[in-house]
């Protein structure tokens, strides 16, 4: 039986723990290619042009796959703990998808809420009907659930930014691409939201408790934990995505109080590259200049310093 998993959204986050599981079953696991542009217009023509990049992109995976697979797997997550929802587009797709193929192709769809594991083995056994096969399978494949306990270290004297984004935008090169290229060439590290431990994304203290939607509220935390520690913010914001557009506000509200140099580049499919990388290249020479200017101040205090002691 070939099961098919498109490479986007959420197989981002869980894409291999997926691949792990199903060929555990049995299963020939069939994953879409890497995004390109002729994905992307296959999933133009599905969605309406109101719907956000990764949605587009999404159908355009799930087309891919139609004549190829037997089943196609494309798990639904509604919340996961404390009732932070994902985006209601995401939460959609499975019903895009059904009238996508208009019930010629079987699509095994378990409904994520708060637990992980039990929706999995309710798909598992719909596959392979084996329930040892299926806690076998899910214990092996556990292991590559992403989970990180240790925050990174950040040296003195590193150039550092932060892009932050959500794991779809960011992982997905054909989005991304240009962004990270850009940062890298100048030399910057490129810190993320995915490399921060759990209890930094999942805090609860302040306005992120307000935030209800579980991937906004992990964007939030990563930049109040970066904020201080790099030269400059980025965010990545897709068009029509309205929770990343009014946390990225409150976020450019932070940064202007702490005068933190902030891009916000929102994404669609008609962003150019160039434009991009212009955009990019103006906020890095903005960042060098601010950092320039804070070295001179904290000469300047050091030299004053020494001529009263001297005195």
């Amino acid at each position: 039986m070939k099961v098919g998993v498109p490479r986007a959204l959420l197989y981002h986050r869980y894409g291999r723990f997926w691949e792990e599981f199903l060929a555990g079953l049995g299963a020939e696991v069939v994953v879409s290619r890497r995004t390109d542009k002729v994905l992307l217009q296959q999933g133009l023509s599905h969605v309406s042009g109101e719907i956000c990049l990764p949605i587009k992109i999404m159908a355009g995976h799930i087309e891919e796959l139609g004549g190829k697979i037997d089943v196609l797997f494309l798990p639904r997550l509604l919340w996961l703990e404390d009732r932070l929802y994902a985006c209601p587009k995401m939460i959609g797709i499975v019903d895009i998808a059904r009238m996508m193929f208009d019930g010629r192709l079987p699509i095994c769809a378990p409904n994520i809420r708060g637990s992980f594991w039990w929706p999995h083995f309710r798909a598992g056994m719909e596959l392979c009907h084996d329930p040892v096969r299926v806690v076998r399978a899910l214990t092996r494949a556990r292991r590559y659930i992403p989970a990180h306990d240790r925050a990174p270290d950040f040296p003195a004297g590193e150039k550092r930014v932060a892009l932050l984004g959500h794991f779809y935008n960011l992982d997905d090169d054909f989005i991304s691409r240009p962004m990270v290229d850009t940062l890298t060439g100048h030399g910057y590290r490129i810190c993320t939201k995915d490399e921060l431990p759990e209890k930094v994304l999942r805090n609860r203290q302040g306005f992120a408790r307000k935030i209800r939607w579980v991937y906004e509220r992990e964007l939030y935390n990563a930049f109040r934990f970066l904020v201080d520690k790099v030269s400059g913010v980025c965010i990545i914001v897709s068009m029509g995505c309205g929770p990343d557009s009014l946390v990225a506000e409150f976020m450019r509200e932070e940064a202007q109080q702490r005068d933190i140099p902030f891009l916000q580049l929102v994404i669609d499919e008609h962003s150019g590259t160039a434009g991009i990388v212009t955009r990019i290249e103006a906020f890095l020479e903005l960042s060098e200049r601010r950092h320039a200017g804070r070295s001179k101040i904290q000469d300047s205090r050091l030299q004053i310093g020494g001529q009263a002691a001297a005195a």
